[in-house]
């Protein structure tokens, strides 16, 4: 997989995402429509610290897995 549809954003009542080992080099804004989010998982892939960080300040009470 190489990207994440912005439709991801819709699903609000999603608590754990793990898209570990793909070929990801960007996050939609979107996913910080995920208020319910408790565990991103992203390790393994190459998206942009930008994005990261974006994403982050979005989901404060999200716990993420880089590596």
């Amino acid at each position: 997989m190489t990207g994440v549809p912005a439709e991801i954003g819709q699903l609000e009542k999603l608590e754990v995402l793990d898209l570990s080992n793909n070929n990801l080099t960007g996050l939609p804004n979107e996913l910080g429509n995920l208020k319910n989010l408790r565990v991103l998982n992203l390790a393994g892939n190459k998206y942009s610290e930008m994005d990261l960080k974006t994403i982050r300040q979005s989901l404060p009470q999200t716990n993420f897995i880089l590596k």
